[in-house]
């Protein structure tokens, strides 16, 4: 009987023993000594970026102005850089007039003497012999470079509007030759 009261005794042990490791492991993950703080991934933001936080504009109109106001103070605008002005788009289930708007920020800087333009026939020559059909929106960055080239162009301006009841319109300037984006903006804005 005695030995069976040390082997039972024995097999008890390691129960205990594995029951206290994890109860001790339990009470540091809680207790928190993991450090309170993880380290964030950064992705390099682009030379110049503004996003006001916390301010909802109330009207597509309000967030452009906005958005361009932070544009005019780029410094890759200076010295008036030929700049092709793409259609922005309109990832939205509403209607915005994308192009209409486009067509606009595109006057408005060129009366400013902030860019060159680059003309439209000029524009329909190069679309047409990469066999780009009317309003294709160009992604590819690769893409995107050959045909600033083509077009003598430095610089592309381009954006989106994004969501639902609140919306995004997020604009960018990519310089041509390297690919990198210069300068960003993003504004929140509802349509009322």
């Amino acid at each position: 009987m005695s030995a069976c009261c040390a082997l039972t005794a024995a097999s008890r042990k390691p129960n205990a023993l594995v029951k206290a490791l994890s109860m001790g492991l339990f009470v540091v993950t809680v207790a928190g000594c993991a450090p309170r703080t993880q380290p964030i991934y950064q992705p390099s933001a682009p030379k110049e970026s503004t996003v006001q936080q916390g301010v909802v504009h109330g009207s597509f109109n309000q967030a452009m102005r906005a958005a361009v106001q932070s544009l005019m103070g780029s410094e890759s605008l200076q010295g008036a850089p030929v700049t092709l002005v793409q259609p922005l788009q309109n990832l939205t289930d509403g209607y915005i007039d994308t192009v209409g708007v486009s067509k606009q920020l595109e006057q408005g800087l060129a009366a400013q003497g902030l860019i060159g333009t680059v003309s439209q026939a000029q524009v329909d020559v190069v679309r047409q012999s990469l066999g780009l059909g009317e309003g294709q929106v160009l992604i590819d960055p690769t893409t995107v470079m050959q045909y600033g080239r083509l077009l003598g162009a430095q610089y592309q301006l381009g954006g989106k509007v994004t969501g639902q009841d609140e919306k995004t319109l997020s604009l960018q300037l990519m310089d041509l030759t390297t690919g990198v984006i210069e300068w960003q903006d993003t504004q929140r804005f509802v349509s009322g």
